[in-house]
Parts: structure tokens; sequence; C-alpha cells
């Protein structure tokens, strides 16, 4: 094997790739890459693998000899990002990946390439074609409320459902909620829901730029494929059901408060310094004419802010809430302002963007803390 390419080339098609290649592994040969040379197409393979997801980028390069080779992702990355801003030139000599670029060589010895898992064939026959834009905004506005509770896998994911004239992307770890529905057209025979791994979507959104309208998409039984520009995702499947989260979701919060975004983040920023480190509490007092959040940490002091500029109808109300999960929503919140619309301090707390879009409908709940 034998090509050469742009340092900045290279860089910029395998950027986030080492995110899918894991940390630690039973199997040393999954810290690998498996890199494919094709000398007849001009064409570079990188694939990375965790068994669970699996990431090929293919991008064009001066291949001048075709062949594969295996070599530890962590070393081939550092050593291609401290080389200048010039040609690499790579080839392989016996087990060994020789790497060139102006006065600095490297050479890597490498893995065998048999021990590599199989990679599924990439199939565009029956792809369904989404707004990639909107499929990254779906993404992001969901997969921060996923659990990181492995014991329980179906929170893990992100549960993803479409129909001919509706998306709705859904994550919860049982404190929070995160609801995302979209409105459009899909050409789909039929329903589909699938619980996807945020790892294999997190990724996906990472790569998402302007530059690429769609996203073409493969739902199988056990796993669903992703082609974006020169990437393509195999993502296995979470088995199981996702629970019914509607039920958790409350319809008759009268409490409503509308208050400017961007205010509300740097308070809650400033509050939370002396905010517990056990519970991550800030507490909010409000009425229809006074608002002001707090917090206390024992033995070190207490914060205390006055809010002015805010609109609130309903009942005087005390509601606490976890700072960390509170900021994680205000910053998935795009409009001015937001809307949250409040129960008893007991009950679930619903945030929406004050500025409804006819396109879509983001929702986001969140369960309040005690307040003793």
């Amino acid at each position: 094997m034998k090509f050469s390419i742009e340092k900045h080339d290279l860089q910029a098609n395998i950027h986030y790739l080492f995110n899918i290649v894991p940390s630690k592994n039973t199997m040393p040969i999954l810290t690998n890459y498996l890199i494919e040379a094709d000398e007849q197409n001009n064409m570079l393979k990188f694939t990375a693998t965790d068994l669970e997801i699996t990431v090929v980028a293919e991008f064009e390069a001066n291949v001048s000899e075709s062949g594969k080779v295996a070599v530890l992702a962590k070393n081939f990355n550092e050593i291609i990002n401290t080389l200048p801003e010039s040609i690499i030139h790579l080839m392989v000599e016996e087990d060994t990946l020789k790497i060139h670029c102006e006065h600095s060589k490297f050479s890597l010895l490498c893995a065998d390439t048999s021990q590599f898992p199989l990679i599924p064939e990439k199939d565009l026959s029956n792809v369904i074609k989404l707004n990639a834009s909107m499929f990254k905004k779906m993404i992001e506005n969901t997969h921060f409320a996923v659990s990181t509770e492995l014991n329980r896998p179906i929170f893990t994911g992100i549960f993803w459902r479409m129909t001919s004239s509706s998306q709705l992307m859904v994550a919860t770890d049982g404190k929070k909620i995160a609801e995302f529905k979209l409105f459009n057209q899909v050409d789909l025979p039929e329903p589909v829901e699938q619980i996807i791994p945020t790892k294999g979507l997190l990724f996906i959104d990472k790569v998402i730029t302007d530059k690429i309208s769609e996203i073409s998409v493969l739902i199988e039984s056990n796993r669903v494929m992703f082609v974006y520009g020169n990437y393509t995702i195999f993502t296995h499947i979470i088995e199981g059901r996702y629970p019914d989260y509607t039920k958790a979701i409350p319809t008759n919060n009268n409490n409503v408060l509308l208050i400017n975004t961007e205010l509300m983040k740097e308070v809650i920023k400033r509050v939370s310094l002396l905010a517990s480190e056990d519970t991550f509490k800030v507490k909010f007092e409000i009425s229809e004419d006074s608002f002001a959040i707090s917090s206390t940490k024992r033995e070190e002091g207490e914060a205390n802010e006055v809010i002015e500029d805010f609109k609130y109808t309903g009942e005087a109300l005390e509601i606490a809430f976890n700072y960390r999960y509170l900021s994680a929503i205000f910053n998935v919140i795009e409009s001015d302002e937001v809307e949250m619309r409040m129960g008893k301090s007991n009950e679930p707390v619903l945030f929406f963007n004050a500025e409804k879009e006819e396109e879509y409908l983001a929702k986001f709940l969140l369960m309040p803390l005690r307040l003793a």
C-alpha cells in the first residue's frame, strides 16, 4: 500500500473518527483504524468500530499502490496532528506503516487486518432521504436527556419514530424528558420506530454541515445505516420497548413563566456557584409580583438573585431544580424567551420555545427536587 495526501484533507476526514474507537476493550484490534487504499479509484477508506457502531470514511487521495493495513488509531492521530502542513506520504513495508512528511519520519507497527471485524455492505437501493439539518436539530434537542446508567440500556439511547407525516425523537433518564417532533412528509410505506445508541447519533451530529442537505437512511431489523457525504455509519439498535413517557407529561400546568432565555442562563450560572455539590439545588420563589432564585452550600454560604424582568401568571410558588439539568434545557431553547409551565412544587415542569415554529415542536420536561 502506498499513497499521499495533504495533511488538511486527511485531518478533515478522520477528525471525528477517533470518537468511535473504544478506549478500553477486550479486543485489541478495535483500538485500530482499518485503512484501505484503492489505486484504481484513487480512494482511501478509514474504518473504526466498537462492534455496536461502525463508521467508514471514504475520500480521495493520490494512491499509487492498493492495499490494506490496521494501525493503532491513537498513535496515528497524534502523529498526523503534529506533522507540518504539507503532503504526507504513507507506505507499508512488511508489517510497518511508514509515515513521511517533509523532514519527519515515523514507523508504526501494523496489526493483523484479518482480525478486524467484518464491515457491513453499503446498500443504497432502498434508502430514505431526510433533511440533514433538521435531523441534526432533532439530535441536538434530545441527546442531553439520555441516561448514563448502563444497567438501563433502553434509556441510554434515543427513541426515533418515523411516519409518512412526521418524525419524533425522544430521550429520557427518568428525571428529564426531551421530545422533538418534526412535521414533514417522508416517503415511507409504513411507520418505523427504533431505539438508536446515542454514540452513533452524536457522530452524525458532528459531521453534518450546511454543504450537504440530505442524509440517507436504511432501517433494518437489527441495525440502521446512515450515509452522509463521505461517511457511512452502521449502528446496532437497542432491543426492548421504549416506555410510555407521555404518562409523565402533565396537562394542567397553569402557572406560566415567560422570561428571557439568556437572562435565565446567566442567573443560573451565578446562583449555582453556591449550590450544594450533593443536590445541585437552586430554588425559585415566584409570584406575579416577584421572582428570586437562590442556592445554599452548607458551611460555605448562599446566593440570591432577584429578577425584575419577567411575566408570570398563576399561584405563588416555591420550587427547586437540579441546576445542571436546568442549564441543559436552557441551552437548547432557541427562542429569545423560554416558556415554563408549572403545577405544584412537586410536579413536573414543562419548557417550550416561546416563539413557536410551524415546522417542529420541541418540548422538555424536568422533575423538580424536594424543597426540604
